[in-house]
């Protein structure tokens, strides 16, 4: 008897269905060609994606390279733009109660200095005029942003860069994008509506009964139904953990907005924070996403939507925001019997560190290194629920870090953020051992995407540490930090110089303006120390947390039938499997 499993059937289609489909296709089968896996998508034709501008984390491009996808072709499909970083703003006030701002980074220079994390410096001595920001002293990225370049050269071809960068993208037209390369190269694409599953003796899934096709056998099962959860959570019955003790929001309203001057799109995701909440705003190339997540405890959607359309100003003429709910949790178990969640079926986390696509990314590739046979032995399911959980747990302590250092006193939200939410054990923790030492990693930690250099900005950038005295600091001294921020800044200025404007970039990618190349001609040097928790050598990359390589492929891509009109206008608001909001 065969007891290898055949087939994957997956679920829903959206953003978490068809990435993935298309990762499945390629690992599954690129060395497996004589006796592929087949790999099954089935989408109700009558849910159309909800498309909303998203934005990612550094970790996709080496996902869509790994994919063997163009990059070239990615940008001019979705409508891409390039990602430094992320702005904060008005999370926390100064002492006259002015909004302060700074940048989440996407790259570093975390080099030591006089054996010492070069943060101690910083919190001793502060940054040079000008730079009072830990990322302005450690980072080009907020340098790179405010002068609007893009993070490579106009020489470079796909996926070389001198920053570290992730996207801004179309989320509708990037499972679009996705469908068809998964198709083209092999995936089982099915539409049509789910009205029964079927459960064997052990309460396995064995078979799905669709409304036109009839009953389909299946094996293994790809949950992708978005907030639903309709096999993991209707079905299975696995029981969904709350977050809502944790975070407050849990609404958003989106809209899509013109840009105002197309020559000056920033790298980066604006987070300006509110009276209850806080608004995103992810520039793409040819319009910005915007809108308000917020909760329905502090504002009604009626004044919640006065509130952002005043913040839009005149930017909205007769805009009218769409109501997302949003539940903010995990299921408790993402791999319940012979069924896996992937995507808002799995768990969502607050949008605000645009983490949806990382986490579908690293599922996949768990499941991957976990591939069972028929058998479904539950050693796999325990090693894939644990580290999943923990990676959930670990994203959404980071995400409260925002909201609970925050020192804002002109909102009850924020207020209530700060004093009344639950604070995990974890996150309580870590920030009791800030008040003694600062954030680092060491070859013991497990680090899922946010490091101690993440850590450190935001800590410092609300104040959190501001009265601290470190034992530490009586071994650094002050001509080693003032000859490293003069050696950074130059390096800086050598780095950036040849960078070209982030609009310029674009349309270079595209094809659609000749401009002429320019090289920085920069040369790396002065920072040859050892880097905590990265290998020495400067800059450190993020990669994703579980790495799964081959080699590049170049797809044949068929560009798919517009929707007609009516389906793009039916939403489902309950049904968000295509959108990940940021």
């Amino acid at each position: 008897m065969d007891n290898q499993i055949n087939e994957v059937t997956i679920v829903g289609g959206g953003t978490a269905g068809w990435l993935t489909a298309a990762f499945l296709v390629r690992f599954m089968n690129l060395r497996n060609k004589d006796n592929p896996t087949k790999v099954t998508l089935i989408e109700s034709p009558n849910v159309p994606t909800i498309g909303v501008g998203e934005a990612t984390v550094p970790t996709m491009p080496a996902l869509l390279k790994s994919l063997g996808i163009s990059e070239k072709e990615f940008f001019i499909r979705c409508n891409a733009s390039f990602k430094l970083g992320v702005r904060f703003t008005n999370w926390n006030h100064d002492d006259k109660g002015r909004a302060t701002s700074f940048i989440h980074p996407f790259e570093a220079i975390r080099t030591q200095l006089g054996g010492q994390n070069p943060a101690y410096h910083f919190h001793k001595y502060g940054g040079p005029q000008g730079r009072e920001n830990l990322d302005d002293c450690m980072a080009f990225c907020g340098s790179a942003i405010k002068a609007k370049l893009g993070p490579k050269l106009l020489t470079h071809g796909d996926y070389e860069s001198k920053l570290n960068y992730a996207y801004h993208l179309d989320a509708g037209k990037f499972a679009e994008f996705l469908r068809e390369v998964s198709i083209e190269r092999g995936v089982n694409h099915v539409l049509d509506d789910v009205e029964e599953v079927e459960q064997d003796e052990r309460g396995f899934i064995s078979a799905l009964k669709l409304q036109r096709q009839g009953r389909r056998p299946v094996e293994l099962v790809i949950d992708c139904t978005g907030f639903k959860g309709v096999i993991i959570n209707k079905v299975l019955g696995v029981p969904f953990r709350d977050y809502s003790k944790y975070l407050l929001n849990n609404r958003a309203l989106a809209v899509q907005i013109p840009h105002q001057d197309v020559l000056q799109i920033e790298p980066c995701t604006n987070s300006t924070a509110l009276g209850a909440g806080w608004v995103w705003r992810v520039p793409l190339y040819n319009r910005i996403g915007t809108g308000y997540v917020f909760s329905s405890h502090f504002r009604t959607d009626d004044e919640a939507r006065e509130e952002f359309l005043n913040h839009l100003g005149d930017e909205v003429k007769d805009a009218d925001p769409r109501v997302i709910p949003i539940r903010i949790g995990r299921m408790e178990r993402a791999w319940e019997k012979n069924c896996i969640a992937i995507g808002l079926s799995a768990g969502f986390i607050e949008p605000l560190e645009s983490t949806a696509i990382y986490m579908i990314d690293n599922f996949v590739k768990l499941l991957l290194l976990n591939f069972p046979d028929k058998s479904f032995a539950p050693v796999l399911a325990k090693r894939f629920n644990e580290t999943t959980e923990k990676m959930m747990q670990t994203i959404r302590d980071f995400i409260i870090l925002h909201y609970c250092t925050n020192n804002r006193e002109d909102s009850d939200y924020w207020r209530t953020a700060r004093e009344e939410m639950v604070i995990p054990d974890s996150l309580k923790d870590l920030l009791e051992e800030y008040r003694h030492t600062l954030p680092i990693n060491t070859d013991f930690d497990g680090v899922y995407l946010f490091n101690y250099f993440s850590y450190n900005v935001v800590l410092f950038a609300k104040g959190y540490l501001k009265d601290v005295q470190y034992p530490a600091e009586r071994f650094i001294a002050c001509e080693d930090w003032d000859k490293r921020m003069a050696e950074f800044i130059r390096y800086e200025q050598k780095e950036l110089a040849g960078l070209p404007n982030h609009y310029e970039l674009l349309r270079k990618i595209r094809g659609e303006d000749d401009i002429p190349a320019q090289h920085s001609g920069a040369s790396f040097g002065g920072f040859n120390a050892a880097a905590f928790g990265a290998q020495p050598g400067g800059i450190q990359i993020p990669q994703a947390t579980v790495q799964i390589g081959a080699g590049q492929i170049k797809p044949s891509i068929k560009f798919a039938l517009k929707k007609d009109k009516k389906q793009e206008t039916e939403l489902d608001q309950d049904d968000l499997s295509g959108s990940h909001i940021l």
